[in-house]
């Protein structure tokens, strides 16, 4: 048996080191293709870039890290003024960008399309993906039949579990603190409230707006009336073309895709570009906070006031630091993680401006009001002041199956949180109770940091969702702009002629990636909804994630 426990674990050390091995070689083969591709005198380069992460935690064991939402930025902006490059193709198929981070992209693309060729083409444009091909002055699609475009117009459609929940003997206690505070709503009610519809539609209709503006100050063309009579369900290039929103129809050989000449990818562009090394010694930190804000560390990218002091410390390192800018991109979380996170950044003693991503609400706009100034792109969610708490109840569902509960106690509010007991209305009233002084620490807060009075801010909170088109006329914001802005303003505050940007980061240990190589036994979104549930037992919430943009 000894024998046989010391073959497997040589085995599996084996197998490991193999592993590693692998990973390895591969970042090491890719690293040395960019090598090559570096001699070529590169033209033309295809923008193809996916979805990027900013905050993703390096590897222990990573040679050649992922791209960052910051370098899309910086090589952009590098492409503004380099006189190699002639032109520049968006590959709209590839690209699966967030409508925030593009209206970010979009203002550098606007000044590369001043003095450079810049084309797109793609072979399905649905709203979101006709947004990317616009920017480029002539669109085009692949030249055939199953090239289509399909704009239908928006809707929003969830479904609601009461009734389900009830053949069980399951209840949803959803308790919240604000009208407009509607996460959860779905599991304790047949249909959706007025407040939740008022709320998703104004933002639905006025993403719609911006669309259709778009379109017509891009193409010349108004095509509301055709999406909404539905003229533009999965039509092919014909129609596209009769109704200009296309210039054309072409293969990738023609628009100049072709890899084998002098055409590069971007993210391969990022490697032949050498950007001056900066002697400055003025420093701007840029920290990034992305995920649900959460009292444990998870898989997945989340916000942790531990994983906040790690970098925060790192900040001590920084000789002559300057500000730190905050980019924060979360629906919320945790009540406390978030009062807590606010505190150690209060504590700082350099400004802090705050850039806000894709979403930055609920805990996240708590933890934005630390920020002397806060920046948003007009597509950000923001806002959702308020607070909820959610948990099951299964007392009817033990009837229903005949189980009794036995035992004893001795106190009271013991039926707090307990799964299996029926709330009751004494005990219902001391937890909104304390649900109302985290409303009140969290209003504190956005009063303090906004300058406003209590009336006026009860008029935007409730748990009210805002775009920062919105928040910029109501004072949730100080100006529309992006990371880029955010960080050039904090400059000209301080009056720095000359500094560097340093991006903090968090990388994995050697066991915590080699933990997470791992076959999953069920989906991520399964894992995180029950790791979500499991983290913030008996605690106050906020969030805010019931829809994407």
């Amino acid at each position: 048996m000894f024998i046989l426990n010391t073959i497997i674990q040589v085995l599996l050390t084996v197998a490991l080191y193999l592993v590693i091995g692998i990973i390895i070689y591969k970042k090491l083969l890719k690293g040395k293709k960019k090598k090559e591709i570096s001699k070529k005198e590169a033209k033309t380069v295809v923008f193809d870039v996916s979805d990027v992460k900013e905050d993703e935690i390096g590897s222990a064991i990573e040679i050649n890290s992922k791209i960052s939402f910051y370098d899309v930025l910086q090589g952009l902006k590098n492409l503004t003024t380099d006189k190699n490059i002639e032109k520049i193709i968006i590959d709209v198929d590839k690209l699966n960008l967030p409508l925030a981070k593009w209206e970010e992209l979009s203002e550098i693309f606007d000044e590369i399309g001043k003095n450079k060729e810049l084309v797109a083409i793609g072979t399905f444009f649905d709203e979101r993906k006709y947004r990317y091909a616009i920017i480029a002055s002539k669109v085009f699609m692949l030249n055939t039949r199953q090239s289509t475009v399909c704009f239908r117009g928006y809707e929003y459609k969830e479904p609601y579990w009461k009734s389900f929940l009830a053949k069980f003997g399951i209840k949803m206690n959803i308790l919240h603190i604000g009208d407009y505070k509607v996460a959860g709503e779905n599991y304790s009610h047949d249909k959706m409230s007025p407040e939740k519809k008022q709320s998703i539609l104004n933002i639905k209709e006025s993403l719609f707006r911006n669309f259709i503006k778009s379109v017509e100050n891009k193409r010349g063309v108004n095509i509301e009336n055709e999406i909404l009579n539905g003229d533009f369900i999965f039509v092919g290039t014909d129609k596209a073309l009769e109704s200009k929103l296309i210039d054309g129809v072409a293969d990738y050989e023609e628009i100049g895709i072709n890899y084998k000449e002098d055409t590069v990818s971007f993210e391969d562009y990022l490697s032949i570009y050498k950007e001056k090394k900066n002697k400055s010694k003025d420093t701007i930190a840029i920290i990034n906070l992305e995920g649900i804000i959460e009292p444990k560390k998870s898989n997945k990218v989340n916000i942790t006031y531990k994983n906040v002091c790690e970098k925060l410390d790192k900040l001590e390192d920084i000789k002559n630091l300057k500000g730190l800018v905050l980019r924060i991109n979360s629906p919320g979380g945790s009540a406390l993680e978030s009062e807590k996170i606010h505190q150690k950044l209060k504590k700082l003693d350099v400004p802090i401006y705050i850039s806000m991503g894709d979403v930055c609400a609920s805990g996240g706009y708590y933890i934005a009001s630390a920020g002397k100034k806060i920046f948003a792109d007009s597509m950000t969610l923001t806002g959702s002041i308020g607070v909820v708490l959610m948990y099951p109840e299964l007392s009817e569902t033990l009837n229903k199956i005949d189980v009794n509960i036995e035992g004893f106690e001795k106190g009271k509010g013991f039926d707090i949180f307990n799964i299996f007991e029926t709330l009751s209305e004494e005990s219902k009233e001391k937890i909104i109770h304390t649900m109302n002084e985290v409303y009140s620490e969290f209003k504190s807060h956005v009063i303090a940091a906004r300058e406003m009075s209590e009336e006026e801010l009860e008029k935007i909170a409730g748990g009210r969702v805002w775009l920062g088109s919105e928040a910029v006329n109501i004072n949730l914001i100080d100006e529309i702009g992006s990371l880029e802005k955010s960080v050039e303003t904090m400059v000209k505050d301080l009056k720095l002629e000359k500094y560097k940007v340093e991006i903090i980061e968090l990388k994995k240990s050697l066991k915590e990636t080699l933990t997470d190589i791992k076959a999953p036994l069920i989906s991520e979104e399964l894992e995180d909804k029950i790791r979500f549930m499991q983290n913030n037992v008996n605690r106050i919430l906020y969030y805010e994630n019931d829809f994407e943009l």
